[in-house]
């Protein structure tokens, strides 16, 4: 039985989801205060990031540089009213029972959004996009796939970060210490873990005859290349990830995740049977949903999908004969 969310909570969301595309911009962002060091005073600006307090300089203590702190002062003023109001409606979500992250994964998202991740065209990718799904939709999730803590990203070709002192994702982000994981006999590994025990997965969609591991040259680390990835990737769409003022993000459009999961699920095997059930446990919560929702995106999803050759029609088959139930939902879209 579909269970929707309030109608109160599901415009909460929505709101929170405005707010982060008018977030102010301070010029410099910070605590903007006058210091003096042997007998030289000068303004700088003092920022808090992770367990650091990182301190810029502006200027000397002269009536230019005096206006421009009034300036910065207002900027940042305007900052932290803004990061009060979404602040509490991300507390009013909270409250409402609506997904959120741990404190170790939030604060790894949090980084990889800071450093530019998501506004250059990366995506978060796995249970962390399902569990935004829910509010997308307004419908509540099954919860026992919802999100886990690891962290799934994707990044098409496009995508990229670097520039000036970013010479690559993992170095950039701060406050979380990634580490490279490396399996056995893995020369360019493309997973990393946190101080916090978090696991980071990264992502890229496979090239026709390439290899599984490639890198990545706008993120500067390599990328474990998965195919069907970059149907999931198109027409991606923004949301907010519940921690501390939210996260703004880019996840899947539900439906092309729906097939994406679909399609997946067919390629696991042996060991990755568990797995493989759970993609279709995903796929059949959003299908029912979008079904009732959103059937003519849904339709196109899977129109999309078939049109990219057999082999993507035998998968999506071949899934669909595990969960006639489904089968049934798209014929009659």
């Amino acid at each position: 039985m579909t269970e929707h969310i309030p109608l109160s909570v599901q415009t909460t969301y929505r709101d929170l989801l405005d707010r982060q595309i008018r977030r102010p911009t301070p010029e410099i962002e910070g605590s903007i205060v006058p210091v003096e060091n042997k007998g030289a005073r000068y303004w700088v600006s003092r920022r808090r990031i992770g367990a650091r307090v990182v301190e810029k300089r502006i200027g000397p203590d002269n009536a230019q540089n005096r206006r421009k702190a009034e300036e910065l002062h207002r900027q940042n003023d305007a900052l932290q009213e803004w990061l009060r109001e979404t602040g509490r409606l991300v507390s009013q979500l909270r409250a409402a029972g609506m997904p959120t992250p741990t404190p170790g994964t939030g604060k790894l998202i949090n980084a990889l959004a800071r450093v530019g991740l998501f506004r250059s065209g990366g995506v978060l990718a796995g249970t962390h996009a399902y569990g935004l799904y829910a509010l997308e939709l307004g419908v509540h999730s099954k919860n026992s796939l919802a999100m886990t803590e690891d962290v799934d990203i994707a990044a098409a070709k496009s995508v990229n970060i670097i520039s000036g002192d970013v010479t690559n994702l993992a170095a950039s982000l701060e406050g979380v210490g990634l580490r490279p994981v490396a399996g056995p006999g893995e020369i360019h590994p493309a997973r990393w873990e946190t101080d916090d025990g978090i696991v980071l997965d990264v992502l890229t969609p496979k090239q026709r005859g390439g290899e599984a591991s490639v890198r990545h040259e706008g993120l500067g680390i390599w990328a474990q290349a998965l195919s069907y990835l970059d149907f999931s990737l198109e027409n991606a769409i923004d949301a907010v990830l519940l921690y501390r003022e939210g996260i703004p993000v880019r996840i899947p459009a539900p439906e092309r995740f729906a097939v994406h999961k679909l399609i997946v699920a067919s390629a696991r095997r042996g060991t990755y049977r568990a797995k493989s059930e759970k993609d279709l446990a995903q796929a059949e919560w959003l299908i029912a949903t979008l079904a009732e929702s959103r059937p003519f995106e849904l339709g196109e999803a899977l129109d999309a999908a078939r049109g990219r050759g057999p082999k993507w029609r035998r998968a999506l088959d071949d899934s669909l004969k595990r969960r006639p139930a489904l089968k049934d939902i798209l014929i009659g879209l």
